[in-house]
């Protein structure tokens, strides 16, 4: 089983387990069902070099149509890059875009976390990208680019004075003056780590930026925009560095200044929306119930209402992704982690006194992270992540408004492309999707099974994933709900030579004890991609720190860090591991 869900950076994996709910055992009113899926596909973005893609947040535009962004790789940077699409109401893409970013050290790494449509009519993105300053110890800081409604870049703005080693614009409001309030992850290797929130205007220009210290680590998380250009904040805390977390929630003025901040409660918050009345709703959790509830406050932070959501069903740690108002009452998208790498889409529908009215849990086998997805304006919703059962990619799937009465009939199943081509050693994923009456596809690959007529010529395993063996000419045949396809399988001889070889990450991260594996990939010069993990020779700088053995397999030995070097006939890689301390709850 890959684990590759390690390889974060420290900084990410601390606040990621910190932003999770707790597990949950029970049910809330209604019981967990499947929804109606209209569409989804998969994207692996146009650069060829490595077979990564992830989905991180969906936003819908003013013409009727959804911008979605997250991160794939590119030849540019060796790393990540940022990837947006423009899809329309039946997911066909209007336009795809993989925007670098450079410095004065060349083209760096980006990724994308956020993306707003603004009151002008563009397309706002953050994330963060890294500064290419110091080669040994490089800086991620937030990264920022606004863009045409076709995709073209206005301006694009990495903000380098930010004083922590890590900073991402995970999160964008827009105030009403035209401005924009930005946080997100904040993360330094030592000492006390302040939040941060940054203002910019249309331009990009930055306005002003501070850090908040109100305990000894901290992190905001949901910004809303109050009517006089202020924002309300929700966040989390530790008062020391190994000690229990409890929540942040304060009021700061236009000029960043906290007008007021409350610390009375001590359950999470999960997230925060304005509502329609001028009060604002909160999502809190009780960790020792595992059960949901909603608070509404005053402009000033006074408690108004409680309402009991009750406990919600599906075993894993829970991560409120969007909350939103729906109907009458409100939804919620969540990612239910079901176990170290896979996860589980779940929408919950609440009346106005936030029962529970409905519950879709669903997600194929392969789905290892959920982005923030949104209520789409016919009623139904558009969630993205990513899926690794076909490398990794970013998937967008489209879910039916859970009123709608239709189901259509499947008709037929086709392999998309019907051929390959591929050299001996050469490892590709095919992609198998279902045709319905209503003319929707939907990508079935996961739930297919697959079968070689030669398997001496070329394997297929229960992914659809095809392996060239020996030259020649086969057929792979995929079954699904009763339908058959076929996809032609031409293998030729093939040798490495010149091209690129690299490793599935430039920066792993793991705990003391924990494992994860680095997977070595050779592009040819014609752009195919072989896995050649199996002929790679691995050595670490630092065994103290961590090891790899012959296969990959990276261990966990003692917190810091250190690097790994892949040799293959003649190319080499080099990759940093990042040994953390494994996290844990401590009760207050």
């Amino acid at each position: 089983m890959r684990k590759n869900l390690g390889k974060l950076m420290t900084m990410m994996l601390a606040f990621v387990v910190w932003g999770m709910g707790w597990p949950s055992t029970g049910s809330a009113d209604a019981p967990a069902e499947d929804p109606r899926v209209e569409w989804s596909a998969e994207f692996r973005g146009s650069s060829g070099v490595y077979d990564y893609s992830a989905g991180e947040a969906v936003t819908a535009t003013s013409d009727g149509n959804y911008v979605v962004v997250g991160r794939t790789y590119s030849k540019l940077t060796d790393g990540p890059i940022a990837y947006v699409l423009k899809l329309n109401p039946r997911g066909e893409v209007l336009w795809e875009r993989e925007i670098a970013y450079s410095d004065s050290y060349g083209y760096m790494p980006n990724k994308l976390s956020e993306v707003i449509e603004t009151s002008d009519g563009h397309i706002l993105i953050g994330g963060d990208v890294r500064d290419g300053g110091n080669e040994w110890r490089p800086r991620n800081v937030p990264y920022i680019a606004k863009l045409t409604q076709d995709g073209d870049v206005l301006w694009q703005k990495a903000y380098l004075d930010m004083p922590f080693y890590f900073q991402s614009a995970d999160v964008i409001a827009e105030t009403k003056e035209g401005n924009y309030v930005i946080t997100g992850i904040t993360f330094r290797t030592s000492g006390e780590v302040p939040a941060y929130l940054l203002k910019i205007n249309a331009d990009g220009e930055e306005l002003w930026s501070r850090t908040y210290k109100i305990g000894y680590m901290q992190n905001f998380d949901h910004v809303v925009v109050t009517p006089d250009n202020g924002v309300i904040v929700s966040g989390r805390k530790m008062y020391e560095s190994e000690g229990p977390e409890t929540p942040i929630l304060l009021k700061v003025n236009s000029t960043g200044e906290i007008v007021w901040q409350k610390n009375q409660e001590n359950d999470p918050i999960d997230a925060i929306l304005a509502a329609a009345d001028g009060s604002y709703v909160l999502t809190r959790h009780d960790p020792d119930t595992h059960s949901y509830y909603l608070q509404t406050l005053s402009g000033s932070g006074n408690l108004l209402e409680t309402k009991k959501v009750g406990v919600l069903p599906g075993e894993g740690n829970r991560n409120i992704r969007r909350f939103q108002t729906y109907d009458q009452g409100y939804a919620f998208i969540t990612e239910l982690r079901t176990s170290y790498d896979r996860a589980k889409y779940q929408l919950v529908i609440l009346n106005a006194n936030g029962d529970a009215i409905k519950n879709f849990l669903f997600g194929s086998g392969g789905l290892n992270s959920v982005g923030k997805g949104i209520m789409t304006s016919d009623g139904g919703f558009l969630l993205t992540g990513r899926v690794v059962t076909k490398g990794s990619n970013m998937e967008v799937i489209k879910i039916a408004s859970p009123g709608s009465p239709t189901e259509p009939v499947l008709t037929g199943i086709a392999f998309q492309p019907d051929r390959m081509e591929l050299s001996v050693g050469q490892t590709a994923s095919s992609v198998v999707n279902a045709v319905y009456s209503d003319t929707s596809v939907t990508d079935v690959t996961y739930s297919a099974s697959f079968e070689s007529a030669d398997p001496s010529i070329a394997l297929v395993d229960g992914t659809g994933k095809v392996t060239a063996v020996s030259p020649g000419r086969t057929i792979v045949t995929a079954s699904y709900e009763g339908m058959r396809a076929s996809l032609t399988v031409e293998v030729k001889e093939g040798t490495p030579g010149f091209g690129r070889f690299y490793l599935d990450s430039e920066e792993y991260s793991v705990s003391v004890g924990a494992e994860l594996d680095a997977a070595a990939y050779f592009a040819d010069e014609d752009g195919r991609i072989l896995l050649v993990t199996e002929d790679t020779l691995f050595e670490t700088a630092d065994p103290a720190i961590a090891t790899i053995d012959k296969d990959g397999n990276i261990r966990g030995i003692s917190p810091g860090i250190t690097w790994i070097t892949a040799t293959y006939h003649g190319h080499s890689f080099r990759a940093s591991v990042w040994v953390v301390r494994p996290f844990s709850k401590v009760d207050a």
